[in-house]
């Protein structure tokens, strides 16, 4: 750890020795479940809308003995998630959802450190007051909301032996790319702004205002770029920030996103760009104040499938299947591996169907527990149960009544819900728990598994008549490592990330394309999205190199092409013969291997990098 580091915690182990922070008080710190409910109902929007960033953060951590936490400003652990072993190794200092991590109780470490500093930090071994903690590295960072509020602290932690300073880096990118989601998704009408400084800058800075030039809103970047920590609670409009703030509307808002050169009242020159997806368009007026120029256009909040791009022959089958299904009410069973687009190709067919104008709802079965499965799936009556709000709540069924119901990891369903289930598609009728009434559905089902349903049949731990009840129309998406459109695909994703960056053109370099290429993508399609967003966060330029990937990627790969095992010996010698015997005719090579040719040329790029030599003149 570095001497810098050392010095941001100085003030901490004071305050720590002053607390008397101590094992003893952690051991007592920990909520009851009905405590922990309340907190975690306190921070629900919070953690509904983190949860897919941390969920693909874990499965990127999954092999390095860590695990993604988010605590609220109090220091309380609210949600975790990642490798079992580890926490299974955390048991004695309660590294655990309920357990108090603040400074009072624990002394010096990332979730109750960074809510007191308000900025992201290491804490690394012997950095921690606590003996009993110095087998962890902690790293986090503070997630504000849009007025500059402390929400949360996204912690990853992990053997301190294990720490590699990427994970500092990593960590605060996507802490940062929580706080720009929360404020593009602020329910109030706005206009949001990115602007950089025109010297250097990795980050970008986002100012969101509303209709009347009132700053509703700034991320964390912007706040320090424009000195607005020293404005306190004071109402600020665009006009006590910028020179010219006009020009940012005249001259980009009828463009193509460019930026434009701008000067802040605290005399920085800036780069400034309207980059929300459905800006509403503004112009500033004689007496300085904003107003509408254009009618807001609708917002688009489904997929569709006009904004789903492939080239590879599987995945243009597969959309084709879908198009023609969406023309027709047939219950649809969609399967591919996790982060494929099951759920992007299901909002697409309900968005071309006669239901478009009706509800879209989607439940992951997978992520809701035995005890809550009923109620989340037909609802329920006041005081049906313990904890059950009092005018009752309706379930899916009801929610998504005239439209479509999307049904997500479908084979984690308990068997018990799995024969409710069926009989509410036999008649569309369901029940409240705590009801006896009746109450007729109008649904479209769509179904979703990375699971072979048929072998859950087999197992005994899915219903055959539920299997055979579901059986609509079958659509298969392939896997990302499998598509021939690899390289095509992430460079549409790499326009849309600069798009939303406000960046100028960004380019891949040969070997960054030779990585895609090569690389197996586990995560498939959610992976990709989210690597290239690191990447061009990370990348200091417009051309991303190979190193502004995250980490785990590049150890990936490297792990794989230094591990080798027989039957990968057996594939590359037989390839390397049958280049040999073509004499190098790689169509034909191809056609004899019984795969694509951009399939074999990846291949052979693969070989290639491990040092195999194929000689075939």
């Amino acid at each position: 750890m570095s001497n810098f580091m050392n010095e941001n915690l100085k003030g901490s182990w004071k305050r720590s020795e002053q607390y008397g922070a101590c094992i003893l008080k952690a051991k007592e710190a920990i909520l009851e479940d009905k405590e922990l409910r309340q907190h975690k109902e306190k921070g629900e929007k919070l953690l509904r809308t983190v949860h897919p960033t941390i969920e693909q953060l874990a499965h990127s951590l999954k092999s390095s003995n860590s695990v993604v936490v988010i605590s609220n400003p109090s220091g309380i652990l609210l949600h975790s998630m990642g490798d079992p072993v580890f926490l299974k190794d955390t048991e004695k200092i309660y590294l655990k959802d309920g357990a108090c991590w603040s400074e009072q109780v624990r002394g010096t470490n990332s979730a109750g450190t960074v809510a007191m500093e308000q900025k992201p930090l290491a804490v690394i071994g012997k950095d921690h007051y606590l003996k009993s903690h110095h087998m962890l590295y902690c790293v986090g960072s503070p997630i504000f909301d849009p007025y500059g509020n402390l929400q949360a602290v996204l912690n990853v932690s992990g053997h301190a032996d294990l720490y590699h300073p990427m994970t500092f880096g990593m960590v605060d990118v996507i802490a940062r790319k929580i706080e720009n989601w929360l404020l593009v998704r602020t329910q109030e009408e706005k206009m949001i702004i990115s602007l950089y400084p025109e010297e250097k800058g990795i980050f970008e800075a986002l100012i969101a205002i509303n209709k009347h030039g009132q700053i509703i809103g700034v991320n964390r970047e912007a706040r320090t770029l424009l000195s607005l920590e020293k404005q306190g609670g004071k109402e600020m409009n665009i006009n006590d920030i910028f020179k010219r703030p006009e020009r940012i509307f005249d001259e980009s808002v009828n463009g193509d996103g460019k930026m434009i050169q701008i000067e802040s009242k605290n005399h920085k020159k800036l780069l400034a760009s309207v980059v929300n997806s459905s800006p509403k368009l503004f112009s500033m007026n004689q007496s300085n104040k904003v107003e509408k120029r254009y009618a807001q256009p609708k917002i688009n909040k489904r997929f569709t499938f006009s904004n789903i791009h492939g080239e590879d022959e599987h995945f243009v089958h597969a959309l084709s299947l879908a198009k023609r299904v969406a023309e027709t009410d047939y219950t649809v069973v969609v399967t591919g591996e996790s982060g494929t687009g099951k759920e992007m190709v299901s909002q697409a067919i309900h968005e071309a169907s006669s239901r478009s104008a009706q509800p879209f709802v989607a439940l992951n079965c997978g992520a809701i527990t035995k005890s809550l499965a009923g109620s989340e799936l037909f609802g329920y009556e006041g005081g049906a149960f313990t904890g059950a709000k009092q005018k009752g709540q309706a379930g899916v069924f009801e929610q998504a009544n005239g439209g479509t119901l999307f049904l997500d990891e479908i084979a984690e369903l308990p068997m018990d819900i799995q024969i409710t289930l069926l009989r509410v598609l036999q008649d569309f009728q369901i029940k409240r728990i705590g009801s006896t009434k009746s109450i007729a559905v109008d649904v479209r089902l769509i179904t979703a598994t990375n699971k072979d349903l048929w072998k859950k049949v087999e197992e005994g731990s899915f219903r055959a008549d539920l299997f055979f009840r579901l059986q609509g129309i079958h659509i298969q998406l392939p896997p990302f490592r499998k598509r021939s459109d690899r390289l095509q695909f992430a460079k549409m994703k790499l326009m849309e990330v600069a798009r939303e960056l406000g960046r100028p053109q960004l380019s891949f370099s040969k070997d960054a394309e030779n990585f895609i290429e090569t690389y197996d993508w586990p995560g498939n399609i959610r992976q990709v999205s989210h690597a290239l967003r690191q990447a061009a966060f990370a990348s200091p330029t417009s051309r991303i190199e190979v190193n502004a990937f995250p980490p785990y990627m590049k150890n990936c790969n490297k792990t794989i092409s230094q591990t080798g095992s027989l039957l990968q010996d057996r594939e590359n010698e037989t390839i390397i013969q049958t280049i040999t015997k073509t004499k190098g005719n790689m169509s034909e090579a191809a056609r004899i291997l019984g795969i694509g040719r951009n399939t074999l040329y990846r291949k052979i790029e693969s070989m290639r990098k491990n040092n195999i030599q194929i000689d075939y003149k």
